[in-house]
């Protein structure tokens, strides 16, 4: 998990909420107090993060005008490609950021790849200090102070799965291509349609829509997310498949809870050939222990921050804790669970995990065995239901039945 080491002394002028704030991101330590002694010298705040999780967080957590990005976090890594996809993931997050990259080892080569990506000057190591400071300075006179918004629509991708997913997202965000993103209620769907049309070609705003809300489709092209797509009347399914069989058909990414087996039953099929063309299947949190680690780790810093409160301890025995929850309201849930922690300042263990502290320790057979027969008998045995409850398909779950001897 992520630690962060913004260590501030008495005479750190960081506080100054008039100063400039640089993100400087570099694993490397001594270079890192080289350049805060440099820039605090000269009136400006400077962040330090030693890799790419560390950075977002910092990025979403405080008013960061400026970035300068070195391009390789991992011992012996030379290629740059960290860097690349930090700087994809940090102008999805803030298109508008001014971003210097720093390259050494990688070479002009990728420096010229990170300004295509969108990066807005770039230094080479070891660089001269009057030159980087009037630079540094240069661009932000030129591109002012600009926070960024309130929110935090920061991705966190630590799990292979999510990464995998991320990774798809990324390649088809620049095509026409309508995308179904399904996944149960609160893993980030949303998120993730937001990450697809920041990279897209798309110059205009996205227009985002719940089909439980909609009386009529909107009159504009361009990008389209719908949340909730299984409740399109028939109707308006009928007017979007006209729509997308057009010759100027707006791009939508349509948002569901169900799985496709599903969400085919509410559905016309000639529609769902438009927005099945590509699939991208969220897990439920449960199911992605390294991510529930990183986004602890995220949120303890963003909350602390954005309330102005100290950020709790938490150790590998709290984290663990945190991975054998259930989540039923995956992301979402974590997240408020984890700003409750930094309002109150402690770690406050729910009753249903303080009565299981008291029982026999259960094995992760026993656990999802309970699990799946829970939801079965909330839902009076209907597959179709618990599967959709439990962010299963209806075949994996006959699978545990039968498994289990459910």
């Amino acid at each position: 998990m992520t630690t962060f080491r913004n260590e501030l002394s008495e005479t750190d002028t960081s506080h100054d909420v008039d100063l400039p704030c640089l993100l400087f991101v570099d694993d490397d330590r001594d270079i890192q107090v080289a350049a805060r002694l440099l820039f605090q010298r000269r009136g400006i705040k400077i962040l330090s993060a030693y890799d790419a999780a560390e950075a977002l967080t910092l990025l979403a957590s405080h008013p960061v005008d400026l970035v300068l990005l070195d391009l390789n976090y991992s011992k012996g890594a030379r290629s740059g490609a960290e860097g690349l996809a930090l700087l994809k993931d940090m102008l999805v997050l803030r298109r508008d950021l001014p971003v210097l990259v720093v390259t050494g080892h990688s070479g002009v080569s990728i420096a010229v790849e990170a300004m295509r990506t969108g990066a807005t000057d770039f230094v080479m190591k070891p660089w001269n200090n009057d030159r980087l400071v009037s630079l540094v300075t240069s661009v932000l006179e030129k591109c002012g102070r600009n926070h960024g918004s309130d929110a935090e629509p920061v991705l966190i991708a630590a799990s292979e799965a999510i990464k995998r997913i991320v990774t798809e997202a990324d390649r088809i965000a620049p095509t026409r291509a309508c995308v179904l993103v399904s996944g149960p209620s609160g893993v980030g769907k949303m998120l993730l349609a937001r990450r697809i049309h920041a990279l897209s070609q798309e110059a205009g705003p996205v227009m985002s829509f719940s089909a439980e809300d909609c009386d009529d489709l909107p009159e504009e092209g361009g990008v389209w997310i719908c949340r909730e797509i299984e409740a399109l009347s028939p109707t308006l399914q009928r007017r979007l498949t006209d729509r997308l069989d057009g010759s100027a058909p707006p791009r939508v990414i349509a948002l569901t809870s169900l799985d496709p087996v599903a969400l085919s039953t509410h559905l016309q099929p000639k529609l769902m050939l438009h927005l099945g063309m590509v699939r991208l299947v969220i897990p439920p949190l449960r199911e992605r222990p390294e991510d529930i680690a990183a986004l602890t780790s995220h949120f303890l810093h963003y909350f602390s921050a954005r309330h102005g409160l100290p950020e709790p301890e938490c150790d590998t025995s709290r984290i663990a804790a945190l991975q054998a929850e259930t989540w039923p309201q995956n992301v979402r849930e974590l997240r408020a669970t984890i700003e409750r922690v930094v309002i109150m300042g402690e770690w406050q263990v729910s009753a249903n995990k303080a009565a299981n502290q008291t029982s026999e320790p259960q094995t992760l057979r026993d656990t999802e065995k309970s699990l799946v027969e829970a939801a079965l008998r909330r839902h009076s045995f209907n597959v179709t239901q618990a599967a959709r409850e439990l962010g299963l398909t209806r075949p994996a779950l006959y699978r545990r039945m039968a498994r289990y001897g459910l």
